[in-house]
């Protein structure tokens, strides 16, 4: 009847519809792009730092990662890039070739360049005087391989990324000078001998003998026990306008038979502008002996004196704090003088 058959009209028309729908739907997805639907790979800089320095350069790190929104993984054919000072080219990098980018991840990453003392001097010195940064940048771009990503049409993509940083106006110089070993007086000498277990008559005779210059036995301080100073400056100085502020943090005295002494500052340990750093090594006959007989003598192996210290750019607070900086200098014997 007429009255029956009206519900499943109305189902037909509501089966139709859904249908219609679900159509509209799936052409409304299809016309939609990927990069609509997922959002397309970024590549974020979060910034350019200090990484390191020594007595040649600074180390610079850009930070950047590679964001996937895919749920296919795809890999990296490579990041390259220019560091650039005003328009002029410094160097170029490249970094990452084959590196995979998981479905839905990120992959983090550094590229690492150093911009020796000499080039920042030279620009420097050919740019405005008085700047105490110069003003560097890096830019380049991350090549992707889309590949893996089947549903994509266009299976690479090229990302562009730029990114402005200071280079500090800075040249550091560390050096030691003024080696000396202070000798203890005839008393003090004469007194340990005897304390060692000499008799007093020879006791004053080695004393003598030290005290005027004479060459001694390498064994001579076997069972002696007697402090004596090796005293030198380490002078620290900086070209450039940049404000810097050194200090110094651990020093060591070697020889091929390892540490030989306790290396301590007198007085301040920090400077901030050009100066000198006295230091003093505690040098004892009982751990020492041999090497304070070669002192005497000027002949034997060189003594290496080595620093641990640490740099700040004072302007540049969050940029560079404390950046650790290393200097190592072998000193001839002979250039060590003695002091009574």
């Amino acid at each position: 009847s007429l009255h029956d058959a009206l519900p499943i009209c109305r189902k037909r028309n509501f089966i139709f519809g859904s249908i219609a729908l679900v159509a509209l739907g799936v052409i409304a997805f299809s016309c939609a792009t990927v990069n609509q639907i997922f959002g397309s790979p970024q590549l974020a800089v979060s910034g350019v730092s200090i990484k390191s320095l020594d007595l040649e350069g600074i180390t610079f790190n850009m930070d950047y990662s590679i964001s996937n929104p895919y749920p296919v993984g795809f890999s990296i054919k490579s990041v390259a890039a220019d560091v650039m000072y005003d328009t002029t080219k410094f160097t170029s990098l490249s970094a990452d070739e084959g590196v995979k980018v998981a479905s839905g991840g990120t992959q983090k990453n550094a590229l690492s360049f150093k911009i020796p003392y000499e080039t920042i001097i030279s620009m420097a010195k050919n740019g405005i005087s008085g700047k105490t940064a110069l003003p560097f940048s890096i830019s380049g771009n991350a090549a992707l391989d889309l590949s893996a990503v089947s549903f994509l049409e266009n299976q690479s993509l090229t990302i562009p990324f730029t990114k402005s940083f200071d280079v500090p106006v800075f040249k550091p110089s560390l050096s030691v000078s003024n080696v000396a070993l202070q000798k203890p007086t005839l008393t003090e000498l004469k007194d340990a001998f005897i304390g060692g277990g000499m008799g007093a008559t020879k006791a004053l005779s080695v004393a003598t003998a030290i005290i005027s210059g004479n060459s001694v036995v390498d064994t001579i301080f076997d069972g002696v026990n007697l402090d004596m100073n090796l005293n030198f400056d380490v002078n620290v100085g900086s070209e450039g306008s940049a404000p810097w502020k050194y200090v110094l943090e651990k020093c060591s005295l070697q020889t091929a038979s390892g540490a030989l002494a306790n290396v301590t500052a007198q007085g301040t340990n920090t400077i901030s502008s050009n100066g000198t750093i006295p230091i003093t090594a505690k040098l004892n006959t009982m751990q020492a002996g041999k090497f304070i007989a070669q002192l005497l003598n000027k002949s034997g192996t060189n003594p290496v004196f080595t620093i641990d210290s640490g740099l700040s750019f004072t302007d540049l607070p969050s940029y560079a704090q404390n950046l650790p900086l290393s200097y190592s200098k072998e000193i001839p014997l002979s250039s060590i003088t003695t002091k009574k």
